[in-house]
């Protein structure tokens, strides 16, 4: 047995088949719950997640999603289990609290659904223009991913996570956030971020594919390169176009394709 998992992990007694034998085996399995996100006392949104990092999740989403425009407008985020489920409860100007009230109806999202129940004018909403004229070396992307895999600890567990990363420049570190959601692992990453005062320019890794609403939490949280292991797909390679964003897929093995503002990645050493 094990006497002690980390957060996001259960275990479950399963029979394990293997050449021709069985036997009883204690598996490792990541944790789903639902995480209820009320603004101001209001439900808005109910979504599964990896139950672990909660209130980094309840400001990622916050900010973006463009509830509120910067993170000190988060007056506070407390969270609370509620038998099976947990809470956040996040405190906001009455103004913003009142705009999401009238502009989004209350939500129950999968792990998998990024913009479900969103209206057409949400999902369409400008996007900043990035004007970051950072650079930064293939290799050291590269190594970023693989510092990536070696820090998706609840995923080595179990498997059946996704990852996040935000690649700091000149060597700055790598911090790392997992759920079985992609949409709430980079979530969780931002809300991590929000709490730096100097965060610096750096690359979003990604272990998902970039989809249109992975790009705008991206574009939101002012990253300017966004690396993924999986591919994008035509409406984020837009997107990434129109917001000035460095978007790059298929990051693995020494290879990588960079599909929008190629000048922010440069093979071999910087000048």
């Amino acid at each position: 047995m094990h006497d002690k998992l980390a957060p996001g992990i259960r275990t479950t007694l399963a029979l394990r088949l293997q050449h021709g034998e069985s036997a009883p085996a204690d598996e490792l399995l990541a944790d789903e719950a639902p995480l209820a996100l009320h603004y101001n006392g209001v439900e808005q949104l109910v979504t599964l997640c990896t139950p672990a990092s909660l209130e980094e999740l309840a400001i990622g989403f916050t900010l973006s999603e463009g509830v509120v425009p910067a993170y000190h407008q988060i007056l506070d985020v407390t969270i609370s289990r509620e038998a099976d489920c947990y809470r956040a409860n996040i405190l906001i100007p009455e103004q913003y609290a009142a705009q999401l009230r009238a502009q989004a109806p209350r939500l129950a999202s999968r792990t998998s659904c990024g913009l479900c129940g969103s209206r057409l004018e949400q999902v369409l909403r400008p996007l900043p223009v990035m004007e970051s004229g950072v650079r930064f070396a293939a290799d050291y992307i590269h190594d970023g991913l693989v510092r990536l895999a070696e820090k998706q600890w609840l995923n080595q567990a179990c498997g059946g996570l996704h990852a996040a990363g935000w690649l700091g420049d000149f060597d700055a570190g790598l911090l790392v956030r997992e759920d079985i959601g992609r949409h709430n692992a980079l979530d969780k990453l931002i809300g991590a971020l929000a709490h730096q005062r100097e965060r610096g320019d750096g690359v979003l890794l990604l272990t998902s594919r970039v989809s249109l609403e992975m790009l705008q939490k991206a574009a939101r949280a002012a990253m300017p390169v966004v690396v993924a292991i999986s591919a994008p797909t035509a409406l984020a390679v837009d997107w990434a176009q129109q917001a000035g964003i460095t978007l790059a897929g298929f990051a693995r093995q020494g290879r990588m394709t960079v599909y929008t503002h190629p000048q922010r990645i440069v093979v071999g050493a910087l000048d």
